[in-house]
C-alpha cells in the first residue's frame, strides 16, 4: 500500500497528459504538446519495424519464430533501455531526505521506483508485443486462448531484462560511491560496459544480403534459435504460447516474481548506504585564491557546461558515447585499415572501397554526430534559469556559451577523425582536406540544429536528468532526423561520387551542410529574440 502511494505520486507529477490537462500557460501546455507528438512518432517507427519483422517471418514460412523474436526483442529493448536509467530512477537523490523520513521500508522505496521505470516502458512492450501476436494470429491461426495468455505474459516479459539491468546499474552506482570522483569512475565504469557489449560478436549477419528476403529471414531464424540458448525465458515464452503450455506460463511467471524479490532484498539492504555515499561531498580543504582572470560570457558559460557534464553520469555517458564510437572507428582505421574494416562488413565481396571516399565525413558523422549537448543543455538548466536570467546576460549570450561547449568537444575530434580515416580509406590530399573541411560544417550544423531544437521543445521541469537527456522531445527531435539524413546522405554522395568524382561530391556535402548550418543558426537567432 506504502509503495502504491509513493508510485502513484510519482507518475501524476510526470504525466505528461496531466501536465498538458492542467497547465494554463499556453506556451507551456504548446511545449508539453509537442513533446507527446514526440514520443508518439518514436512508437509508430517502432511499431512500424515489428510490423515489418513479423511479417517478414510469417511470409518465410517461419511463423514459428514469431514468439521468440517478440520475447527477445522486448528483452534487449528494455536490457538497454534500464541500464543507463537505474542510477537516475532507483538512487535519485531528488527528494530523498523527505522520503526516508516517511515511515516506509527501503525496500518499498525502491520497489515503487523500479515499478516507475516498469511502467514508463510498458508502452513500448506492448507496441512490439502485440503486433506480432497479430502477425503470428495470422499466420499460425492458433487457438482463441493463446491472445489472452499471449497478453498476461507480455506483462511479464520485461521484468527479467530489467531486473538485470537494475541490478548491473546498481553494482555500478555501488562501486562509484565508494570513489572519490563518483561521477568520473561510474562513467568510466558505465562506458566499459557498453564497449563491452558493442565488443559481442554481430549476432545477426548477413542480413537482406544480395536482397533475398528468404535468406535473410533464415540468417534471423539461425540467430534466434542461438539466442534461445542463452536466454531461457525465451523459450518459456514461446513454448507457451505456441503449444498452450500451462508449466511453462507458470514457470515463466514464476521465475520473474522470483527474481525481483531477490533482486530488491539485495538492492534494498545497501540502498541507503549508497544514496548516501552518493550525496556525500567531499571533505573541505583550505582555500586561497591564486589567481583570477576574467573571460567572456559565452566562455564562462562553456566552463559551467563542462563542469555540469563532470557532475552527471548519464549527461557524460549519453553525449560521450559518440565521441567514444568516433575514436573507435579511428583506431580500428589505424591498426586494421580502411579497406579490411569494409571487406569484414561485405565479407570479403569483391567492392573497391575508394568510392566509399565520399562517404567519409558521413561514416564519421555517423558516430561523432550520434548526439550533441546542445540539443539538451539550455532544458538542464531546469528550475535554475532564473539565476540566469537574473544576472545581466542576454538569453543569445547564454545560448552561444552552450553551443561554444559543444564547438570545443566535438571540432578538434572531427577534424582528427576524418583526417585519419580519409588517410586510412587513400584519399588524396585535395579530398582529404575536403572531408576536414566538411567535417567542420557538420560539428557546426549538429551545434545549431542541436540547440534549435532544444530551444523549440524545452522541458524545465525535471525532477531527474534522465527525462530531458534520455527522454526529451529535443534529443528525439535531434537524434532522428540526424540519423536519417546522414544515411541517406551517405548513399547519394556515393552514387555522385561515382559520376562526378570524389571531390565534386565531397563540395556539394560540404555545401548542404553549410546551408543547413545558416538555417538552423537562423531559427536558434529568431527563437532566442522571441523567448
Amino acid at each position: 500500500m506504502q509503495s502504491n502511494v509513493l508510485l502513484k505520486n510519482l507518475l501524476l507529477s510526470s504525466s505528461t497528459i496531466n501536465k498538458i490537462r492542467y497547465e494554463k500557460d499556453k506556451k507551456l501546455r504548446g511545449k508539453y504538446t509537442g513533446s507527446l507528438v514526440g514520443l508518439i512518432i518514436l512508437d509508430i517507427l517502432v511499431l512500424f519495424y515489428c510490423v515489418l519483422s513479423s511479417i517478414g517471418l510469417g511470409a518465410t514460412g517461419l511463423t514459428q519464430y514469431i514468439p521468440a523474436l517478440c520475447a527477445l526483442s522486448v528483452s534487449f529493448l528494455e536490457f538497454f533501455l534500464c541500464i543507463f536509467k537505474t542510477s537516475g530512477y532507483i538512487f535519485s537523490v531528488h527528494d530523498y531526505e523527505m522520503i526516508m523520513s516517511l515511515p516506509i521500508p527501503a525496500k518499498k522505496i525502491v520497489a515503487s521506483r523500479f515499478m516507475y521505470m516498469y511502467i514508463k516502458n510498458i508502452s513500448w512492450v506492448f507496441l512490439i508485443s502485440v503486433p506480432m501476436m497479430v502477425s503470428y494470429g495470422i499466420f499460425a491461426s492458433p487457438s482463441f486462448l493463446v491472445y489472452p495468455l499471449w497478453l498476461v505474459l507480455t506483462f511479464f516479459l520485461p521484468m527479467i531484462p530489467m531486473l538485470l539491468a537494475t541490478l548491473i546499474g546498481s553494482l555500478i552506482a555501488a562501486l562509484g560511491a565508494r570513489a572519490r570522483h563518483k561521477t568520473i569512475v561510474q562513467t568510466v565504469l558505465t562506458f566499459a560496459f557498453v564497449l563491452f557489449i558493442f565488443a559481442l560478436r554481430f549476432i545477426v549477419e548477413n542480413v537482406f544480403s544480395e536482397g533475398k528476403l528468404e535468406e535473410a529471414m533464415q540468417q534471423v531464424a539461425l540467430s534466434l534459435d542461438k539466442m534461445k540458448t542463452v536466454y531461457a525465458p525465451a523459450v518459456w515464452f514461446e513454448k507457451s504460447v505456441s503449444e498452450l503450455t500451462v508449466l511453462y506460463a507458470l514457470l515463466f511467471v514464476a521465475v520473474s516474481l522470483a527474481v525481483f524479490e531477490i533482486v530488491f532484498l539485495v538492492i534494498s539492504r545497501f540502498y541507503k548506504s549508497i544514496v548516501s555515499r552518493l550525496m556525500s561531498c567531499a571533505a573541505s580543504r583550505n582555500y586561497s585564491v591564486k589567481k583570477l582572470e576574467s573571460s567572456s560570457v559565452a566562455s564562462a558559460v562553456a566552463f559551467k557546461e563542462f563542469r555540469c557534464m563532470m557532475g552527471s553520469t548519464n549527461y557524460m555517458v549519453n553525449m560521450g558515447l559518440g565521441l567514444i564510437l568516433c575514436a573507435i572507428l579511428t583506431l580500428a582505421c589505424v591498426f586494421i585499415g580502411f579497406d579490411n574494416i569494409i571487406k569484414f562488413f561485405t565479407h570479403n565481396a569483391p567492392f573497391d572501397s575508394a568510392i566509399l571516399i565520399p562517404a567519409v565525413p558521413l561514416i564519421v558523422f555517423f558516430c561523432l554526430g550520434m548526439t550533441s549537448t546542445t540539443s539538451v543543455s539550455y532544458s538542464l538548466e531546469g528550475k535554475n534559469l532564473w539565476i540566469t536570467k537574473s544576472l545581466p546576460v542576454l538569453l543569445r549570450e547564454l545560448v552561444n556559451g552552450k553551443m561554444l561547449f559543444n564547438l570545443y568537444l566535438f571540432v578538434p575530434m572531427g577534424i582528427v577523425c576524418n583526417f585519419i580515416v580519409a588517410m586510412s580509406a587513400k584519399a588524396s590530399i585535395p579530398e582529404t582536406a575536403l572531408c576536414v573541411l566538411c567535417g567542420v560544417f557538420q560539428c557546426l550544423y549538429a551545434t545549431a540544429w542541436g540547440m534549435l531544437c532544444n530551444l523549440l521543445l524545452p522541458k524545465m521541469d525535471w525532477k531527474n536528468d534522465i527525462e530531458v537527456i534520455k527522454q526529451g522531445a529535443s534529443s528525439a527531435l535531434y537524434m532522428l532526423p540526424n540519423m536519417f539524413l546522414t544515411m541517406g546522405l551517405g548513399v547519394l554522395s556515393v552514387v555522385v561520387g561515382m559520376k562526378t568524382g570524389s571531390v565534386v561530391s565531397i563540395l556539394l556535402l560540404t555545401a548542404l551542410y553549410a546551408v543547413l548550418t545558416l538555417i538552423s543558426w537562423t531559427g536558434v537567432l529568431v527563437r532566442t529574440a522571441r523567448m
